[in-house]
């Protein structure tokens, strides 16, 4: 099967929720080690996780299984995810702030952009879409399409007391762009490239 079959056939099984927690089991396992000296991991949560009653009850009773402090994890949710049912999502992720794991809205600027649920949901930061990071170009004096969005976006976190992370670097122009726009955190090639636990535990 090609992995797109493969992937529509364990979401209509339900076989994709074990395969899930396996993951989650294994990035739990090493986070003690990786984050001796501080900083975190983010997990990707899917709406069909966030609609699950137990869900934040056992993430929470898996950190502790492998001595994760609450600071060490943070999660990762889409703007659709929190459409789905936002009762339930809004509750999981108020319980999960209240132990201390934070949540980042992914992907931002993409779909619909809702100011209404940054104030309703119990959002740390927001992650501004890559495809924005891309339009920066060198000598961009902030007037093009890329510059104008990722300000705007910049000036209402800020006004919201959110985190704010780009992604996507991949050239230093984009991350001097980044920086003279105001924001301080980013993510992307530029920085590092995916490894295995154990390289980035050698480096």
């Amino acid at each position: 099967l090609a992995p797109g079959e493969f992937i529509a056939i364990a979401e209509e099984t339900g076989s994709l929720e074990p395969m899930d927690w396996q993951l989650y089991d294994l990035v739990c396992a090493d986070l003690p080690r990786l984050c001796r000296s501080g900083g975190y991991a983010t997990l990707n949560v899917s709406p069909r996780h966030l609609r699950a009653p137990d869900f934040d009850q056992r993430l929470l009773a898996l950190m502790s299984r492998h001595a994760v402090k609450p600071g060490q994890l943070r999660l990762e949710v889409t703007e659709g995810a929190l459409l789905e049912q936002p009762e339930l999502v809004q509750g999981c992720l108020g319980r999960l702030r209240d132990a201390g794991v934070l949540t980042l809205l992914d992907d931002f600027g993409t779909g619909y952009s809702s100011l209404s649920y940054l104030h309703r949901f119990a959002l740390h930061g927001l992650k501004v879409d890559r495809s924005f990071v891309a339009e920066l170009r060198e000598g961009d004096t902030g007037s093009g399409s890329g510059s104008t969005i990722v300000r705007a976006i910049q000036l209402m976190a800020q006004s919201l007391g959110l985190e704010v992370i780009a992604e996507g670097i991949e050239t230093q122009e984009q991350s001097e762009q980044l920086r003279h726009l105001g924001l301080s955190l980013g993510q992307g090639y530029l920085f590092a490239k995916p490894a295995s636990a154990a390289e980035v535990l050698a480096r």
